[in-house]
């Protein structure tokens, strides 16, 4: 693996900072979860059918309160408002850097985020809607974990009666996972120079 070095510390502004100090921050709670720690997520999820009982899906997932953990770290980089929102940090380091390379590994970042959260993996759909982890983010954090939307919660209620509640938190859960993956590579990448003005500000 070829490893690039660059010093873009003195280039960037104190909204810059203001970004890469919240996203290192919430960054490091993330890798704390218990979901994340422990390097099992737990998991999976699949379609099965059988003559005569039909199709049906199932779900196997960590426990309860490694997903609410999970969720409650994982919501700082998926929310927009925030400043540790990933596509902000992203675009933070983007601006900085003209080597073609670098540039094309923060676009497969990007592109490992979206797809995470908007690739449909198994390309299923209900009702014409695709299924997105972040369609599916949407309406767990706003009807179950941290609101009480109720029209979230009413969406929410068909598809978990379509899919089952575990397979729809499969869904979610899964795409999360993936796009926070796109969260430790960043990580990474800027853990050294936060941590260095952090000691020298």
């Amino acid at each position: 693996m070829k490893r690039v070095e660059l010093h873009i510390a003195p280039m960037l502004s104190d909204g810059d900072w203001d970004v890469l100090t919240a996203f290192f921050g919430k960054a490091e709670r993330l890798i704390a979860t218990k979901l994340v720690s422990s390097g099992e997520s737990d998991i999976k999820g699949g379609i099965r059918y059988r003559q005569g009982e039909g199709l049906w899906f199932e779900a196997q997932l960590p426990p309860e309160e490694f997903v609410a953990e999970f969720l409650m770290a994982f919501r700082f980089f998926y929310l927009k408002k925030e400043k540790s929102f990933f596509p902000r940090a992203l675009g933070v380091l983007g601006k900085h850097i003209d080597d073609p390379e670098v540039r094309q590994h923060f676009a497969r970042l990007r592109e490992r985020w979206e797809n995470g959260l908007f690739g449909q993996a198994m390309s299923i759909q209900l009702n014409d809607q695709p299924m997105t982890a972040a369609l599916l983010l949407d309406l767990w954090l706003n009807a179950h974990y941290f609101h009480a939307d109720e029209d979230k919660a009413e969406k929410l209620e068909k598809l978990n009666e379509a899919f089952s509640s575990d397979f729809s938190k499969y869904m979610m859960l899964d795409g999360a996972f993936e796009a926070a993956k796109a969260v430790f590579v960043v990580f990474d990448s800027v853990k050294e120079i936060v941590r260095a003005r952090a000691s020298n500000p």
